[in-house]
């Protein structure tokens, strides 16, 4: 069942999912048994304890058995939803993986089904105040339309991981924004098991009529299975497995519509995300400074000559200024790295050696100068007195 790439007609889903049933459907038998085993030994222990402790102690049994019993049930319906779920993804999925795997979903939808349920029955009760048939009824189907939304409170919790109140929460953000296609389905749905029941009483009554009479009475008490005929017995396992069938269909159906409207909305939710990436505008990367991304250029000591006795100002700024590092960082590997500090030094040390050219000339010109004053001072020495 191809459920990623667009909505899939009501049709669709019952063709398909006759097909996942008959696939999936000896893992859900598999787990039908052991569910109707585990329902035989809690009624076991009941009607044992009635025997040895007496009555009395039934009442203290019954509390702990029904619920178990409860959970029981929830935890078959939310390992069906599994493997059903497996097969339409086309995934392997074992019936014992379904059954060790529902246990906690079970759990997180019996505290969702009583967050959602406190304020059901409290509108209930008030409706039964009013003492009206109608205003009753009318509040049953506002709250059918009302709570629909919450419907794949299950299958979240099964198939997405999500807790009590989130499960709720994403069945109800699924739900709204689907609202008329999961209401067309539901309805669909109880034309289906109508339809079915009406044919499967029809066929029945035209080949066994006294079947249909102690039917309702088999149903009502399986342990009368054990006390009837051979016939009666074949004939109501072969009745519960066409219903446990149907039910597969029915539950594979419903698992289709989730998974398709899950896939379609993460889909169109990815959709908005890209347009509202593409549509984002661009921010600039920003430049780096020409220095940030220069490979670090180390200035190494010119060597030069100066006469640090006749001109220590000099000596000592050029000391400052060139003086040597201490640590020495590694040479570069590429030869095109090494060529800015080699063009630099040369042209450093021209620069420094045209400074000391002119230091030179400028100190032969003062002593030349120094020396024709000496030189007028001892003619005006001669003069006689």
């Amino acid at each position: 069942m191809d459920i990623k790439n667009a909505p899939i007609s009501f049709f669709s889903l019952i063709f398909h999912s006759l097909k996942v049933a008959n696939q999936a459907f000896g893992s859900i038998l598999s787990l039908f048994i052991i569910f109707v085993v585990l329902i035989a030994l809690v009624i076991g222990a009941v009607v044992g304890s009635l025997f040895l402790w007496g009555p009395r102690y039934l009442f203290i049994l019954y509390i702990p058995a029904s619920i178990f019993l409860g959970f029981l049930n929830f935890v078959f319906m939310t390992a069906i939803i599994q493997i059903l779920a497996a097969k339409i993804e086309r995934r392997g999925f074992s019936a014992w993986e379904g059954l060790t795997g529902s246990i906690v979903p079970s759990f997180y939808f019996i505290l969702s089904s009583i967050i959602l349920g406190i304020p059901v029955y409290l509108l209930l009760f008030a409706a039964m105040l009013t003492h009206s048939t109608i205003v009753y009824v009318l509040c049953i189907v506002a709250l059918f339309f009302v709570t629909l939304p919450f419907t794949f409170t299950l299958h979240a919790a099964a198939l997405r991981d999500e807790g009590p109140i989130s499960a709720l929460r994403y069945s109800w953000e699924l739900g709204s924004r689907n609202y008329l296609r999961i209401l067309l389905t539901v309805v669909g749905l109880i034309l289906l098991m109508l339809l079915f029941f009406l044919a499967l009483g029809c066929a029945i009554k035209a080949f066994w009529p006294e079947l249909l009479v102690q039917l309702p009475f088999y149903l009502a008490m399986p342990v009368l299975l054990f006390q009837s005929k051979i016939t009666f017995f074949v004939a109501l396992i072969l009745f519960y497995l066409i219903c446990l069938y149907f039910f597969s269909v029915i539950q594979c159906i419903w698992t289709g519509l989730f998974l398709n409207l899950d896939y379609m909305s993460r889909s169109s939710l990815n959709r908005e995300l890209e347009n509202a990436m593409a549509n984002a505008p661009v921010v600039p990367e920003p430049i780096q400074p020409s220095y940030a991304v220069m490979p670090d250029v180390m200035i190494k000591q010119a060597s030069i000559r100066t006469d640090a006795d006749a001109d220590p100002d000099t000596a000592r700024h050029l000391d400052q200024v060139y003086s040597a590092q201490e640590h020495l960082p590694q040479s570069l590997e590429q030869e095109e790295d090494r060529m800015p500090t080699i063009l630099f030094d040369e042209e450093m040390a021209k620069q420094l050696a045209e400074n000391e050219e002119r230091m030179r000339l400028s100190k032969e010109q003062a002593a030349k100068r120094k020396e024709d004053d000496q030189q007028q001072s001892i003619k005006i020495s001669d003069k006689p007195l």
